[in-house]
This record gives structure tokens, C-alpha cells and sequence, in this order.
């Protein structure tokens, strides 16, 4: 997790990266207020190639700053004991099992690829698999679902 210190029109604000940045949206605090943003050059508001402005202080606005009121923290997302979710951020480099299919513990049901290494991830416990979130290519980020089985 990363923090910074930034400084805009004079107002400081504490920021820390809670996800992996290299994803269209990163999962930030300011302030200790969570925060869901977009990343991109070129992707900002309004086409202002990039730059990112910072929510005003709770209770509080940016005098003339011009910043946009802060979105309302993500909701909290109950995840199954069965699901299964990136234990860190990677790129999936293959997926064994397909909707429908019998898992038994243990079974390899992905791989991703993180920091040039392959990571197996396998079913905590048995079941069939209902939904597959993820696509082979495509980054997750820590915590992500990936792949929804039952019982």
C-alpha cells in the first residue's frame, strides 16, 4: 500500500493506493475517506490528459478550486466462502475450469501472473463451478472475484 502527501491550492491531503494501479480504477483513501478513481493518461475528467483532482475535505470544499465532490465510498461486497477472489494483483495467464464443471479440493482453477511469476490459485473445497469473472489477458486486482462456485 502506498501513501502519499499532496499538496493542492495549498491544501494538503493524506492519499493511500489500496489497489493495483495498473487497473482503469484504483480503490484510494483521501483522508481517510475511501475513494473509487480512474487512472490514465488521457482518461481523466473532461479530457484533461491525465491529471487527477482531488476531492475537497469532508465538511469542507476547495475554495475555487473547481473539485468535484467526493463519490460515496464502495459498497462493501459479500463474497461466499466458496468464491474465489485474487489474492494479488496479476494478469490471468490461464483458466482450467468452465461453468459447470465439478471441482474437487484442491484442483487448479487458475493462473495468474504476477512479478513474472505463475501463481496457481485452487478450490479451497468442493463443488461446481456457476460463474468465471475474469478473462485470460485480463489484470484483476487484490480481492477481485474471480470465480463463483457452490457446494
Amino acid at each position: 500500500m502506498k501513501r502519499y502527501q499532496i499538496t493542492i491550492d495549498g491544501q494538503t491531503f493524506d492519499v493511500q493506493i489500496l489497489s493495483d494501479p495498473g487497473q482503469d480504477t484504483v480503490q484510494v483513501t483521501v483522508d481517510g475517506e475511501a475513494l473509487t478513481v480512474g487512472v490514465g493518461v488521457g482518461a481523466g475528467p473532461a479530457g484533461d490528459g491525465g491529471k487527477v483532482a482531488a476531492p475537497a475535505p469532508a465538511g469542507g470544499s476547495a475554495a475555487g478550486a473547481g473539485v468535484p465532490a467526493p463519490p460515496k465510498a464502495p459498497e462493501t461486497v459479500e463474497v461466499a466462502a466458496s468464491d474465489v477472489t485474487a489474492p494479488l494483483p496479476g494478469v490471468i495467464k490461464s483458466i482450467a475450469v468452465r461453468p459447470g464443471q465439478q471441482v474437487s479440493p484442491g484442483q487448479e482453477l487458475l493462473v495468474i501472473e504476477a512479478m513474472k511469476m505463475d501463481n496457481v490459485i485452487r478450490a479451497g473445497r468442493a463443488g461446481v463451478v456457476e460463474v468465471v469473472h475474469v478473462a485470460e489477458g485480463h489484470r484483476v486486482a487484490h480481492g477481485q472475484l474471480m470465480v463463483e462456485y457452490r457446494a
